[in-house]
């Protein structure tokens, strides 16, 4: 009898040692890790309707290993447009969600790229010049702006971007002499991140 119980004093052991014991689960949430986060003004060179514009805002996000998420707002001006014998400045304004990705981030240069996804307004405003008193015509706007290109860490908790992308917007129907693919246009960033990386 107590040799016919060995193999099961044999079979717990084994059950029970270190090495038999069953392995950590892994989950994409259990290998996520907040590394510190960011506030970052920049600024965008566009166009609209073949105008030359320029824009600016900012946003801000959490870093999530090599990736970050988080918020934004930006607006932008296309230069003045004619609309019933009076002047209109034509504008682009939005904001919404920031994702990014950064690889290898603690390198000197290294990857940059970010999406952001965005609902807000396109705008004909009465311009400055005009003779007339008047209000602004609006239409409702989604844009996605992805981008990609490099980043310089200048010291641990300032870095700078470059990058060229493309925007799309969609939704404008109401706006007099203006279209959605008038919006549609390449871009080029400069990104401005101060805050926490993760790195000493």
């Amino acid at each position: 009898m107590k040799n016919a119980l060995l193999p099961l004093f044999f079979l717990a052991g084994l059950a029970f040692s270190p090495s038999a014991q069953a392995q950590k689960e892994e989950t994409l949430a259990g290998s996520a890790r907040v590394k510190g986060g960011f506030g970052a003004p920049f600024f965008t060179f566009s166009q609209a309707d073949d105008n030359a514009g320029f824009g600016g805002g900012g946003g801000g996000a959490f870093i999530i290993n090599d990736f970050f998420i988080g918020g934004f707002g930006e607006g932008a001006s296309f230069g003045n447009r004619r609309y019933n014998n009076r002047n209109y400045d034509l504008s682009l304004g939005y904001g919404g969600f920031w994702l990014g990705y950064t690889y290898p981030s603690h390198k000197l240069i290294h990857l940059y790229s970010s999406l952001k996804i965005g609902w807000g307004n396109a705008s004909l405003l009465r311009a400055d010049d005009d003779p007339f008193d008047g209000d602004q015509i609006n239409d409702h706007i989604f844009a996605l702006h992805p981008e990609l290109g490099a980043e310089i860490n200048l010291v641990h908790w300032f870095r700078l971007g470059f990058t060229a992308g493309f925007r799309l917007v969609g939704g404008v129907g109401s706006l007099p002499t203006v279209r959605s693919g008038d919006f549609n246009s390449p871009t080029l960033g400069i990104t401005l991140r101060f805050g926490k990386f993760g790195y000493r």
